[in-house]
């Protein structure tokens, strides 16, 4: 929001600096590729970059500061829903599908928007199976680089699948929401329940995370021993 108003406040100044360059009422300038023309008269046209120079005569900046506060939180939300598949000879996890809808309110640019929920499905998904911070017992960290490590990869991952939902905030004008960790928040126990979920029929009911090879392969050694 802040951000939203510092450039309806760029623009506004810029409009007025336009509207004395081309002697035009400032209400009839639009913005087009990459500059202000007066609205069907693409010949009357001023750029950005000329508009700084403009100010620059005038000794002024062309820039525009502003602040937002809320004045109540807002909450985005969603749910996820994990399907795997576990080998029982090997302990080994494969992720089948990841099932998302995160609803961040109004969403400005769609690209960063999944983007940012498929980083963030991705590491729920390490967090579930593969990353971890091992030390031996003389508190010696084991894990200490890439090598040892468990980075999920690309090759690990499905095609996530985004379900759309947008419910706008009313805390603010765009009627956005944050979406910075909404991605982790559900995956990771979505993959790491489905994981239980698989054996479950065998009275296992839990799997330290992460749920690596050998930790499911011991969960079902242990399951197969007799009580």
């Amino acid at each position: 929001m802040a951000v939203d108003n510092a450039a309806v406040a760029l623009l506004e100044r810029a409009r007025s600096l336009a509207a004395d360059e081309l002697e035009a009422n400032p209400a009839d300038l639009v913005v087009e590729n990459g500059g202000l023309q007066v609205a069907g008269t693409p010949a009357k046209r001023v750029e950005w970059s000329e508009l700084a120079r403009i100010a620059a005569r005038r000794s002024e900046v062309l820039d525009a500061t502003a602040s937002f506060e809320a004045s109540a939180p807002t909450f985005p939300f969603g749910a996820q829903v994990a399907v795997v598949e576990v080998d029982r000879e090997t302990g080994n996890v494969t992720m089948l599908r990841l099932v998302g809808a995160d609803d961040a309110g109004t969403i400005i640019n769609p690209d960063i928007f999944e983007g940012q929920l498929h980083g963030g499905f991705a590491q729920g998904v390490a967090q579930a199976l593969y990353e971890e911070v091992r030390y031996d017992e003389e508190g010696n960290l084991q894990t200490s680089s890439f090598a040892d490590y468990a980075i999920v990869a690309a090759t690990e991952m499905p095609s996530f699948e985004l379900i759309d939902s947008q419910t706008t905030t009313p805390y603010n004008s765009l009627g956005v929401k944050g979406v910075g960790e909404s991605g982790t928040i559900g995956s990771t126990p979505a993959v790491q329940n489905a994981v239980v979920d698989a054996l479950s029929h065998l009275g296992i009911r839990h799997i330290d995370m992460p749920a690596t090879p050998e930790r499911v392969w011991r969960a079902l050694r242990d399951s197969s021993r007799p009580a």
